[in-house]
């Protein structure tokens, strides 16, 4: 996949969880591609409980532009955990997302829709840039920070 350039543009922090008692947040952005925007993106995570809950990535992949509409974007999602070996991530359903009832979002993609399907780089190659660019998702990679 060609060079992705990390747009960030919003943060927010929210809770405390009912469950928990832990605050959350969600940091959000645009990953642009050479030919132009590629995706929208949001993270969200417990601070400071990374090594446990790990995170949740919600991509909106597709087109974008003033002719674009929302059937002409899907939600790939895939949950990020932080394992000995260094941090891994894993394609989920995204019916349960928060972005899954996004008016951005024309359609939902199962698991099973994205493995082993071109889609698959995209998200992978948004994900990495994500980790490597956006300053407020440092704390996720736990001892595996890039100086």
């Amino acid at each position: 996949m060609a060079t992705l350039r990390v747009e960030p543009t919003g943060t927010n922090d929210y809770g405390p969880c009912e469950c928990c008692g832990n605050m959350s947040r969600c940091v959000w952005g645009f990953i642009h591609a050479p030919h132009g925007p590629l995706a929208s993106y949001f993270v969200h995570w417990t601070p400071g409980r990374v090594a446990d809950h790990g995170a949740n990535f919600d991509l909106i992949l597709g087109q974008w532009g003033e002719r674009a509409t929302a059937q002409d974007r899907c939600l790939v999602s895939l949950a990020y955990r932080l394992f000995e070996h260094g941090p891994e991530f894993m394609v989920i359903d995204g019916q349960d997302r928060p972005s899954a009832r996004s008016e951005l979002v024309g359609r939902v993609l199962r698991r099973t829709e994205v493995v082993g399907r071109p889609i698959a780089q995209q998200a992978f190659a948004a994900v990495d840039a994500i980790l490597a660019q956006d300053t407020r998702v440092v704390e996720l990679l736990g001892p595996y920070r890039m100086n």
